[in-house]
């Protein structure tokens, strides 16, 4: 049984400032965490501008990892997505001292934008994938990938006894989610929905009492992944224009005739990596 206060934002979505909610939840209540939060680059969000000096904005990080750390069970996972110096700043100054283990992945992805004549262009991000015990739940055949060589002897007998592949490398390639992609919204900032559905479902069960809190709902995307997945999910969104394009895209997966962004929302294809093919096991 899930507690009152957890049950009170169960998969619906919640105008809120992230704090305020995270303040109101008990202690070791939600399996995983994902926070995706702007990158304090400049970039507008729905037209206005959340850009804070360095030391504001990291310790604004500060003050929400601390009470992910406060809510995360003993045995979840809390991922955060940022750009690699913001997220190696949080790192040193709070994660690595409250988590028994922090680790580090990246996403990278193929850009035209960003180029610069003095450096090589930026066209990563880092994932933390911060855990409080070393027993947090991690679900390889959710997650698995092809083996590379199947017909090696060692592989062929991993297959034969019913392995459905290897574990993900600790860098992740998908493609950004651009004007042509069938996914993209109006939202000027869109983490991919298969890098999302990696991450939630490497440590999430379907049809279980597993719960994911979404700081940043943003696009709706990591909440269109629980829901299609079958796990239960807290999201915020500080937004009221994004609230509503988060309800919209939940409410067109029992009514793909509804519209978002005046097209309709058609079943979706993996905006997938030409790397590997993702495997949906689970």
């Amino acid at each position: 049984m899930l507690p009152s206060k957890v049950q009170k934002y169960l998969n619906k979505v919640t105008r809120s400032d992230v704090l305020e909610v995270l303040r109101d939840l008990p202690d070791n209540s939600v399996d995983c965490i994902f926070a995706d939060p702007d990158y304090n680059v400049g970039i507008k969000y729905n037209g206005k501008k959340y850009t804070q000096g360095f030391q504001e904005y990291t310790s604004w990080c500060i003050s929400w990892a601390k009470e992910c750390h406060r809510v995360l069970k003993e045995d979840g996972n809390f991922f955060i997505i940022n750009y690699p110096k913001n997220n190696s700043h949080l790192r040193v100054k709070l994660l690595d001292n409250i988590f028994h283990d922090v680790n580090e992945y990246v996403w990278a992805y193929n850009t035209n934008i960003g180029q610069s004549p003095r450096r090589f262009t930026t066209a990563h991000r880092t994932i933390l994938h911060c855990v409080k015990s070393n027993k947090n739940r991690f679900y390889k055949n959710n997650v698995a990938v092809p083996y590379l060589n199947p017909t090696d002897k060692r592989v062929a007998k991993l297959i034969v006894g019913g392995s459905k592949g290897r574990m993900p490398y600790s860098w992740l390639y998908y493609d950004l989610v651009k004007n042509v992609s069938l996914e993209k919204t109006h939202h000027s900032c869109q983490i991919p929905q298969s890098l999302s559905r990696t991450l939630i479902y490497s440590c999430t069960q379907p049809k279980s009492n597993d719960v994911t809190f979404i700081l940043f709902g943003g696009s709706g995307s990591e909440s269109v992944v629980c829901k299609e997945g079958k796990r239960n999910f807290i999201v915020t969104e500080i937004d009221e224009d994004y609230c509503r394009l988060i309800e919209k895209r939940l409410a067109a997966i029992d009514n793909p005739s509804i519209k978002i962004d005046d097209r309709p929302i058609i079943k979706r294809k993996e905006n997938s990596t030409p790397l590997f093919e993702f495997n949906r096991a689970g």
